[in-house]
């Protein structure tokens, strides 16, 4: 299910891409940068502003390209980014309609110092050296006044925005510390425990005592890989295993999960792709439990609730969609929520699932994107047939 009426992240449909096909003159007349300019001086430059349509996850301009315009918010918002941990791109800003972006370029000439890129569809107003120029002329006091407010803001943003990173980068530097430090302690009593099994398994026959070795060692091996998760993701480098898997080898891998949804959740799947995926198999499997547990946790204990799984081809790519009929992510944090402590709902969440399943995904060379409303919430995965 796609909820209806939804702030998407990285993602869309074809009932959004209705909502942008025309948009009225006079969309840009309230953007920050236009505003209290007179009306007849409104008319002239908007003649001139070029209306862009973005896709989602669309790149309008990339870090160190030439700054020859700057772009009016009409409908839609923008991630601001930069290259930061491991060549990620580190979100500096997130700016909604009626914002404006990519004016200090177009006004000292130089290069992009970060990357634009639209978030869900959006409706943008280019407007180029020339009609920034005829800006200046018909309205110079209105405009370099409300450009003077809005870069003032922006300033006092990125300043709390920087506090926040720093505080940031130190948790998760005191983080891959602290667990390579236990990881350090654990590796003995594992070796142990890996070497019991072993022995039991070479000494004891009957077939209940061989699944409960396996369980044990399938058990064991997903401790490292959490804690394996958390080192490489402090460190901002996901180091992965790769193997060819089944899509109904990953599906069977999920059915303790499925398990702790029933009896309160209807539990459906549909596959419609069976083949092989080149993935980290122990690390992909967390990512899906992750998006299991906060959708169940999601939603109440009652009846009627809905938990979905669809595997399907769309291109050269398949499409994981997990979908619940939850309480929803609040709008004002959607834009955030892949990012590190940033949690919801939850009294001891550690806000890090997401932002890991994120890393994860894009190292698999994937995408994954959320829609969520008051009926529910729908994570997509992407990830290619074959790795380049």
């Amino acid at each position: 299910m796609q909820p209806q009426n939804v702030i998407s992240i990285e993602g869309g449909d074809a009932a959004e891409d209705r909502l942008f096909d025309s948009p009225e003159r006079g969309v840009f007349r309230n953007n920050n940068l236009l505003t209290e300019i007179t009306p007849e001086a409104y008319a002239e430059v908007e003649a001139k502003i070029e209306v862009v349509r973005c896709a989602p996850r669309e790149v309008i301009f990339a870090e160190d390209d030439p700054g020859d315009c700057l772009y009016l918010i009409a409908q839609g918002s923008v991630k601001i980014s930069k290259k930061g941990r491991g060549g990620q791109q580190e979100t500096l800003a997130f700016l909604m309609e009626q914002d404006f972006f990519g004016e200090m370029a177009l006004i000292d000439r130089g290069q992009r110092s970060a990357q634009a890129t639209a978030v869900g569809h959006a409706i943008l107003g280019r407007v180029d050296r020339q009609t920034w120029d005829l800006l200046l002329r018909l309205a110079p006091n209105e405009v370099l006044s409300n450009f003077t407010k809005s870069v003032t803001k922006r300033l006092r943003d990125n300043n709390q925005h920087f506090i926040d990173e720093m505080m940031r980068n130190e948790r998760l530097s005191l983080l891959g510390t602290t667990i390579s430090s236990i990881v350090h302690d654990m590796n003995n009593p594992i070796g142990c425990i890996l070497g019991a099994c072993a022995a039991i398994q070479s000494t004891v026959q009957d077939e209940l005592t061989h699944q409960m070795a396996r369980i044990i060692r399938e058990s064991v091996t997903r401790m490292e890989t959490m804690t394996r998760e958390l080192i490489d993701f402090s460190r901002g480098k996901t180091e992965l295993h790769l193997q060819f898997v089944h899509v109904a080898d990953l599906i069977e891998g999920l059915q303790p999960d499925f398990a702790k949804c029933r009896p309160f959740v209807d539990v459906q799947t549909e596959i419609l792709y069976e083949g092989q995926l080149q993935v980290d198999r122990h690390r992909f499997l967390r990512v899906f439990s992750n998006l299991i547990r906060n959708a169940r946790e999601a939603m109440k204990a009652e009846p009627g609730n809905r938990l979905r799984l669809s595997v399907k081809p769309v291109d050269s790519r398949v499409r994981f969609e997990i979908s619940d009929t939850g309480c929803g992510i609040p709008s004002e944090l959607l834009p955030r929520i892949f990012e590190p402590f940033v949690t919801h709902g939850k009294a001891n969440g550690t806000g890090l699932g997401l932002a890991i399943s994120k890393a994860v995904v894009e190292a698999h060379q994937g995408t994954i994107a959320v829609s969520s409303s008051d009926k529910g919430t729908t994570f997509q995965i992407d990830l290619p047939l074959t790795r380049s």
